[in-house]
């Protein structure tokens, strides 16, 4: 049995407890972006795309295994290496490179968290607020995220994963209840376990309104189910997520000798984030797969409306609620990722409490809040910029991906079942990558 730094045998109770870095992982990746975009597949292509879901899941917990088995083994950081090797401008790139996938991803978070209110106080309530009125409650919000960082604590880290450990059982009971009250079928849930073609349920609404140019549409509604296609397969297999891994097991302090406690936490989190997405995808495909288009999906009020005949006017509270634990849960750990990966790529260490990681968590924050207040005072659709944001994130994952695997192939150990995983998920990212570039392209 496997013993604690202390010396003590590691019981099944101690293990449970001392999990945490892949819980951080599942807390920042299941944000309210990838909640809305699961909730947007499941809406348009049923149970179809379910199968997805434990695929990206799987290749999740192989990077994430290997960033942490890299964060244990190595002296130095991910960046350092890149920088030894290659060069400091290299380590430039690849810092650069996730600070923009975490901008994306913030960016939906601040417009998730507009829906998450709306589902909470009602559509008609939200929509007496004016654009310029709900930009500056979210940089209220971003500021109180920034007081939190600033006003620290030297436990951070510690306080950070009890608080996803919360927000996580907070997600799994909402969606779970909205996931029961949607009363799916057992046989429809295991067939879309099988891999298929999804058949869009727009074909059928696209049949009833007349079209001046039926080829532009069909390629361009090719386009966008692909970025939906893709933006959930991001959701779950988030390698910038994975990346960070390696640098909470060195906050964390974790040595070889918890390599096994490694894999177990890597199992245990990615698994729960996987159970939550396909919750999620459930209840929409359960509730709203060929009653609304997903072009009307438009808040959290709506997601959750064919369920108020059981819910009653509970129903967009609770389907909120899980959004809101999302976007509380990715707001400051997502930015924190781009600020410690950023702050190491170019050379200034990747300490938490460091005044440096600091300042550049706060620009990730506060570029994510431009970013969103833009596209809600433009009146862009959230639910469309949630998507599209989600797919674009992917362009940066190869170059992450790539360094993960090279730093895999260096250790001596490295078991080959997971040498075939994170190759698997290189090719997965860069095929993703390269499709959306044709698409946005084309």
């Amino acid at each position: 049995m496997e013993s604690s730094a202390s010396g003590e045998p590691l019981t099944p109770r101690k293990t449970l407890f001392r999990i945490g870095p892949a819980i951080v992982v599942a807390a920042v990746v299941l944000g309210p972006g990838s909640i809305v975009t699961a909730s947007r597949v499941g809406c348009e292509y049923g149970l179809s795309l379910l199968w997805v879901v434990p695929v990206a899941g799987v290749l999740m917990i192989g990077m994430t295994t290997a960033a942490m088995l890299i964060g244990v083994s190595k002296r130095e950081t991910l960046c350092q290496s890149v920088a030894n090797a290659f060069g400091r401008p290299a380590a430039w790139v690849v810092g650069i490179s996730l600070m923009i996938a975490i901008t994306l991803f913030q960016a939906s978070n601040n417009n998730a968290m507009l829906m998450a209110v709306g589902g909470l106080i009602g559509k008609d309530s939200m929509s007496g607020f004016s654009s310029l009125a709900k930009s500056g409650w979210l940089l209220l919000f971003n500021f109180g995220i920034i007081g939190i960082l600033i006003a620290g604590r030297r436990d951070l880290y510690r306080w950070i994963e009890r608080a996803m450990m919360g927000l996580v059982g907070m997600m799994v009971l909402s969606f779970g209840l909205s996931m029961l009250a949607s009363s799916p079928s057992i046989v429809d849930i295991a067939w879309g376990l099988i891999p298929s073609s999804p058949e869009s349920s727009l074909s059928a609404s696209n049949a009833l309104e007349p079209s001046a140019s039926p080829d532009a549409d069909a390629v361009s509604m090719s386009a966008i189910s692909w970025m939906s296609v893709g933006a959930l397969i991001a959701t779950t297999f988030s390698v910038a997520g994975a990346f960070y891994q390696s640098y909470q097991v060195r906050e964390k302090g974790w040595t070889v000798a918890q390599t096994r406690l490694g894999i177990i936490d890597s199992v245990f989190g990615i698994s729960a984030l996987a159970v939550i997405t396909s919750m999620i995808l459930i209840t929409a495909a359960t509730a709203l797969h060929g009653r609304i288009a997903p072009s009307e999906l438009t808040d959290a009020s709506v997601v959750a409306m064919s369920l108020e005949p059981l819910f009653g006017k509970w129903a967009s509270i609770v389907f909120a609620l899980g959004i809101l634990a999302g976007a509380v849960s990715s707001f400051l750990v997502n930015a924190l990722i781009g600020g410690v990966v950023f702050c190491d790529a170019l050379g200034w260490g990747c300490k938490m409490q460091s005044n440096q990681v600091r300042f550049a968590t706060i620009a990730a924050l506060l570029l994510g809040w431009a970013i969103a207040s833009t596209v809600s005072l433009t009146g862009i659709d959230l639910v469309s910029f949630i998507v599209v944001a989600q797919s674009l994130t992917v362009l940066c994952f190869p170059i992450l991906a790539a360094v993960l695997v090279w730093q895999l192939h260096s250790l001596e150990r490295a078991p080959m079942i997971l040498k075939i995983l994170v190759w698997c998920g290189l090719l997965v990212v860069v095929g993703l990558a390269t499709r959306t570039v044709w698409n946005l392209v084309g």
